[in-house]
């Protein structure tokens, strides 16, 4: 051998101890720098994650399926890496060079990996920039074409109504196909149907295109989830704020931003009548009779028990005491895939349209039904109770005194575990003669809880403070 080598061999045998220690020295350190490079790239790797999360629904792209793939490429690693480190701390035989050769194969398969992967993620999230870019530049086109179109709307609609009233409908659900989804376009839609019966002209504004002044002569502001400011640049045009959910949104100095208030509850519209400036009318939510009517005697039920609703991350009493209860429950809803795991077996449906509600409640036995809490304590009655009635359904719902005065016999109230157990007792003992108290509730409904009836009591407000401002 050469004189180099026999002087290293000569120094191992002199110092074991000595050569030991650096070996394992030199084997941590390489293994601290390892674990530091890949710390830093899953560190990188984050903050990708991050900036994506700003354009688009990071669990539901590619490029997250690619991180997700690395961070369990790098953990594999620091494993292997561990347990190389462990090997080289036991030491007892390898040589130095046999050593060094490990850690060198390890550290030239670590690049190329990771250089590889870089290169992989680097060239998705191109992809997926360039996706993201184009439908930006879609998204803006399609906004600046919209508002643009906004400057010509008032002369548009003026011209388009004829002389008629113009009537402006602010609908919360957003433009687009899932706008349907939204309980408030149907009833925003069939608001229109029956205005329009009175001489109105009438447009339906989605979220996108509520900053579009359109010369209305009423501007009525379906108020649920969303904020709107009235856009006072129409001096003449009259605001009305229909209340219709979730009143622990809305503040005095909101109400107060309006000309006329209407809320969806008699107890509550009394409350704010007494703290706000402008005159407020109770205007409970309704049903449109001409679609939720009652079924043909002869109609068969194709479900027994139905409820109709999304968890709202919560487990809903009504629901959870069915499944207790060995119920036979059919649903329709989403959000339920935690809360109700092991009971997916009893969804048709993740969503349902409004036109598709009519046929299944009139092929159903009973409906279940709850509220909001600030709904429930605030005494809003959603419009799923004149819904169900109006189709002959028998509802079981939790209770508040106004529900209770306007139904107190054609709905089965619970507040209790127990008081739900009765009305299924109920329901199950005197199902004829619940069913036919549901019946007869056909007149009252139609003539105090139909949208035709609400279109009129709107105009007839929209006329009186329309003319008292002009004199």
């Amino acid at each position: 051998g050469s004189p180099k080598k026999a002087e290293t061999d000569t120094a191992k045998k002199e110092n074991p101890k000595k050569s030991r220690n650096y070996h394992e020295s030199f084997a941590a350190s390489c293994y601290d720098i390892q674990k530091t490079t890949n710390i830093y790239f899953m560190r990188e790797f984050m903050k990708i994650k991050k900036y994506l999360r700003r354009f688009v629904p990071v669990s539901r792209t590619y490029v997250d399926a690619k991180i997700k793939d690395l961070e369990s490429t790098y953990t594999n690693q620091i494993e292997k890496q561990s347990a190389l480190f462990n090997q080289l701390t036991n030491y007892q035989s390898a040589s130095f060079d046999e050593i060094i050769q490990q850690l060198s194969s390890l550290e030239t398969h670590i690049t190329k990996q990771q250089q590889n992967n870089i290169q992989n993620l680097l060239h998705h999230i191109t992809t997926e920039h360039n996706r993201i870019a184009s439908t930006i530049n879609d998204h803006l086109d399609w906004e600046l074409k919209r508002r643009d179109r906004w400057k010509t709307m008032s002369a548009e609609n003026k011209r388009s109504a004829g002389g008629r009233p113009i009537w402006v409908i602010k609908c919360p659900a957003p433009e687009g196909k899932d706008k349907v989804l939204w309980g408030d376009y149907p009833y925003a839609l069939a608001l229109k149907k029956y205005l329009e019966r009175l001489n109105c002209f009438v447009i339906i504004d989605t979220r996108e295109d509520w900053g579009c002044e359109e010369g209305a002569d009423v501007v009525l502001v379906l108020r649920g989830t969303y904020f709107y400011r009235p856009d006072r640049r129409n001096k003449t045009a009259l605001y009305i704020m229909w209340n219709i959910s979730h009143p622990d949104k809305i503040t005095i100095d909101e109400y107060n931003l309006y000309d006329v208030v209407c809320i969806a509850s008699d107890y509550y519209a009394e409350i704010i009548r007494n703290q706000v400036k402008v005159p407020v009318f109770p205007l409970l939510q309704c049903t449109d009779t001409e679609l939720f009517f009652p079924a043909d005697k002869h109609q068969e039920k194709k479900w027994d028990y139905i409820f109709i609703g999304n968890s709202r991350g919560v487990a809903r009493n009504c629901v959870m005491w069915a499944i207790d209860e060995n119920i036979p429950l059919r649903m329709w809803g989403s959000g339920w895939n935690t809360i109700l795991k092991d009971h997916m077996d009893l969804f048709e449906s993740p969503s349902v349209e409004n036109y598709e509600l009519p046929n299944i409640y009139r092929s159903a036995k009973v409906t279940l039904n709850d509220h909001w809490d600030d709904m429930l304590q605030k005494q809003f009655i959603n419009n799923r109770i004149f819904d169900a009635l109006a189709c002959g359904l028998p509802v079981i719902s939790d209770e508040c005194d106004e529900l209770k005065k306007i139904f107190p016999t054609a709905i089965l109230y619970y507040h209790t575990r127990q008081d739900f157990k009765n009305c299924i007792h109920n329901i199950e003992n005197n199902y004829s003669q619940i069913s036919q108290t549901v019946l007869e509730q056909q007149t009252l409904i139609h003539e105090k809880f139909s949208f035709e009836a609400r279109a009129h009591q709107l105009v007839e407000i929209a006329s009186k403070f329309t003319n008292s401002r002009k004199n």
